[in-house]
């Protein structure tokens, strides 16, 4: 069965995005906008209200809040979908969560209660600062999203072109797809899987590098080539098709460092990561090469050696 594919965005999204990039230690090194950013941060909080909060986000590990930002009627902004949000009885809450046939928690009030509460402090210390043009930015990634959705191209290849290399393929429960761009956590692309739903974030580039300097796109094509563990993984994946383990198999070192060559090159957009969706599971079934990303990295070069000079750079926080 094929899914609907659709394009979403809300200043609430990218909040939650920014809280959940923040707080996720283990993906900082993979951020484009690294540990600098996380520092500036940390500098906004108390250090007992960062550990405060650090409590609520491990509480809501296993839990989105994108079903119901979805859901909420009217403008969505972070101060509207809080007060909407808060208000919502115990049975509007089940009501939301079971329209995407996932499992409800039995503590459900316990985790919007937490959520609000989080999210709140972090818009008031952070998110109400950032640069206005980072909204409007992904206001527009969204409008255009949209309108290349009416046009003849598939979901599915709209869903790849999106998310530089990842691709969804039908199954007998899915039916729809959210997609949504977000700028804190790129080059990271995540998504909330549910049994009939999946909203996925993907990342988008919305400033121009600073003069005389490489843009971000080509920057990872050129790191994610630089190692020689990904040049291998490289290799075998041009020759066929293959999963996480037999990937880790053939290139013999542990999971954990596979793992992180991975999202290298997923970040470059150099391999395609195959996903089926199968009722409640939803698994990464295989990888292989992406050519196009290859194809396409001699014009890169040459028309980033052979540019002008570029506008003055503009620096996002």
């Amino acid at each position: 069965m094929d899914y609907q594919i659709e394009a979403d965005f809300a200043p609430i999204y990218e909040c939650a995005a920014s809280l959940t990039a923040f707080f996720a230690k283990q993906n900082h090194g993979a951020l484009d906008a690294g540990k600098p950013w996380v520092k500036d941060v940390q500098e906004r909080f108390a250090p007992a209200t960062l550990q405060k909060m650090r409590v609520s986000v491990k509480l809501l590990d296993d839990f989105s809040l994108s079903p119901f930002i979805w859901k909420c009627p009217g403008p969505r902004t972070v101060t509207r979908f809080l007060e909407w949000f808060s208000g919502l009885s115990l049975g509007e809450l089940y009501e939301i969560s079971a329209a995407c046939s996932q499992s409800v928690p039995a503590n459900l009030a316990e985790l919007r209660d937490a959520a609000c509460e989080v999210l709140q402090e972090w818009h008031l210390h952070y998110f109400s600062t950032i640069d206005p043009r980072i909204i409007e930015g992904l206001e527009q990634e969204a409008s255009s999203l949209k309108s290349r959705l009416g046009g003849e191209t598939s979901g599915m290849d709209i869903y790849e072109m999106a998310t530089n290399g990842m691709r969804l393929y039908p199954g007998d429960a899915l039916a729809r797809v959210v997609l949504i761009p977000q700028y804190h956590s790129r080059p990271l692309v995540t998504s909330s899987i549910f049994e009939t739903m999946i909203f996925t974030q993907y990342s988008c580039d919305l400033f121009p590098p600073a003069p005389g300097y490489p843009a971000p796109a080509l920057l990872r094509l050129t790191r994610a080539l630089s190692d020689e563990t990904r040049l291998r993984i490289l290799r075998l994946l041009a020759r066929k098709q293959m999963t996480f383990t037999e990937i880790t198999r053939d290139i013999a070192i542990s999971k954990s460092t596979i793992h992180y060559h991975l999202i290298a090159l997923r970040a470059a957009g150099l391999v395609i990561v195959h996903y089926q969706a199968k009722s409640s599971e939803f698994k990464s079934v295989e990888y292989s090469l992406r050519r196009e990303a290859l194809n396409g990295l001699s014009g890169q070069i040459d028309d980033y050696f052979a540019g002008g000079e570029l506008a003055d750079p503009v620096v996002v926080k």
